[in-house]
């Protein structure tokens, strides 16, 4: 949620605070997996699979996992460079979702999307979630792209009025 309300700005201080996202898992699924801290999870679904980095999260729907989605960032996009956490430990929720509901009686094939916003129905995605070994980076880890904007400042010199 915090990246939607940072579109065009670039916060540097929220990306501070949370510049990835790992998936949050139930207790209940958390111990029957076997997960310890600093483990990640591979997640697949009908349509895809990622592997992320995973946290415990003591909840009352024992059922249901989930995350900050649009924190993932592939390299180069926002103008980041390197390894940034957006794009090493940061996922998206995307790869996991078909783009078209099933079949329905008619033959018809209904976008899987808020008829508002666009964005993918994610609230109802069926997974299945194991502890993984740590890949390098959040998978699927695509190759960097090259920002059609320039770096940001390394360093801003604020002066202030005596």
């Amino acid at each position: 949620m915090a990246m939607y309300h940072s579109w065009g700005s670039q916060n540097a201080w929220l990306r501070q605070l949370h510049g990835m996202n790992p998936l949050y898992i139930p207790t209940e699924i958390w111990k029957k997996r076997g997960f310890k801290p600093g483990d990640w999870a591979k997640v697949t679904s009908a349509h895809g699979e990622i592997t992320v980095p995973a946290m415990e999260m003591q909840a009352l729907n024992s059922k249901t996992a989930w995350t900050w989605n649009a924190i993932g960032k592939r390299q180069g996009a926002w103008a980041l460079e390197g390894e940034t956490p957006e794009s090493s430990k940061g996922f998206l929720l995307n790869h996991l979702i078909s783009e078209l509901l099933p079949p329905r009686g008619d033959g018809m094939r209904w976008a899987n999307s808020d008829p508002v916003t666009g964005q993918a129905a994610w609230f109802d995605l069926r997974v299945d979630i194991n502890r993984a070994d740590a890949p390098k980076a959040s998978q699927p880890h695509h190759t960097p792209i090259k920002s059609p904007v320039p770096q940001a400042p390394k360093n801003l010199a604020w002066k202030t009025k005596s």
